[in-house]
């Protein structure tokens, strides 16, 4: 089968972490057209993606150009929907960063568009493809831990925007840091734990940082009754320099067991029961007193998702673990959050579509995210 051609809609920070997926599978995809109007980005583009690439300005001149097979969208959270739509009109498939969009009402219009388009739209939520992750969802499948009853994630970023940036803007990110990056988290309770049943949520909002919340803390209840604690900081620098906390988390008890993934340091379980005989032989009896490390794959999440999807578009068996329909769950859960934190009251999921109420003028920023000087500062949003 000849390459499959594809094309890039943006070539903001994020594309650094995508370009890599591609760059090693040249024997299988080629990327042929980067939209991205900013030409200050072109040199960067080319050096992460060849001197061949053609580039463009406008993102439904990359859709509609001949040399593309297939696009995957890096651009700011509010075109995620135009973009997909016009995709689908196209009739290529899809692949988009996270978050699929800013609330339910726009995903569903993404999944009706390429249903009906015949084309296939996967969201690259990353962590399900990460080999760490996929260790803890092991653990969990194994049924090592027994009846799970409490779950906590958490993430730690120091995120600064430039001034005029979409991401600034509560109409460009879709909300703020719950939104953009907690839905990491809460994407891995979902893949890990099953659905959300109910939120409680509360919110931060630092003006001089962004119009949305910086931070947010959501208290939930799983459909299977398990307590869930979510959080996540963008004004903190808790995760940098040789005695640092961590940048991510996610703890899961059970009645048999416990483990927990930390940024850095891996995926990790501990039994508490000697009686649980299968879990004891797959994990040794040193998991008895203390907790072990789970091996785990060298994959990196973005990589591995875009390998997937190149699979998939070439006819191959694939295991894509994130499709609209799969996503959208994850949007509402935040969707919910945000309903919470705004009306003060606990939610029940599912949640009605409502259309996205803007609070701006129509006039989103265009610029980058400014990184401060923090070595482990990582881009936020596609």
């Amino acid at each position: 089968m000849s390459k499959v051609r594809i094309g890039i809609l943006g070539g903001g920070g994020i594309l650094g972490a995508h370009a890599p997926g591609f760059q090693k599978l040249t024997d299988r995809c080629t990327v042929t057209v980067v939209a991205e109007p900013d030409p200050s980005r072109h040199a960067r583009i080319r050096q992460l993606l060849g001197p061949e690439v053609i580039l463009v300005a406008d993102y439904h001149d990359a859709i509609n150009h001949a040399e593309v097979d297939a696009v995957d969208i890096l651009l700011p959270h509010h075109l995620h929907l135009p973009a997909t739509l016009a995709a689908a009109a196209a009739g290529k498939p899809v692949l988009t960063e996270k978050v699929m969009a800013r609330n339910i009402a726009e995903c569903d219009q993404m999944i009706a568009a390429c249903e009906a388009a015949g084309v296939s739209l996967t969201v690259c939520h990353d962590r399900r493809y990460h080999g760490e992750w996929m260790a803890l969802k092991e653990v969990l499948d194994s049924g090592a831990l027994g009846e799970v009853f409490y779950w906590k994630l958490e993430h730690n970023q120091n995120v600064v925007m430039a001034e005029g940036s979409w991401a600034r803007s509560r109409d460009g990110i879709g909300g703020g840091a719950i939104m953009s990056c907690l839905t990491h988290q809460i994407d891995a309770l979902r893949w890990y734990g099953g659905e959300v049943a109910r939120v409680t949520c509360l919110t931060k909002v630092l003006p001089e940082r962004m119009e949305g919340e910086s931070a947010g803390v959501i208290a939930a209840e799983m459909a299977s009754g398990a307590l869930a604690n979510l959080s996540i900081n963008w004004f903190t620098r808790s995760h940098v320099g040789p005695n640092a906390l961590w940048y991510e988390l996610v703890q899961v008890c059970g009645t048999r067991g416990e483990a927990y993934y930390l940024s850095g340091k891996g995926t990790f379980v501990l039994l508490h029961d000697e009686t649980n005989t299968a879990a004891v032989e797959r994990y040794g009896r040193e998991a008895l007193n203390g907790f072990v490390p789970v091996p785990s794959g060298p994959w990196n999440g973005h990589e591995r998702c875009i390998a997937e999807w190149v699979k998939h578009l070439r006819g191959e068996e694939a295991h894509l673990l994130t499709s609209g329909r799969e996503v959208r769950g994850t949007v509402e859960v935040a969707e919910a959050a945000y309903r919470s934190a705004q009306r003060g009251q606990t939610i029940t999921l599912p949640i009605e579509p409502e259309p996205w109420q803007s609070t701006s003028d129509g006039a989103i920023g265009t610029a980058g995210f400014a990184a401060p000087a923090d070595p482990t500062y990582v881009v936020a949003a596609g």
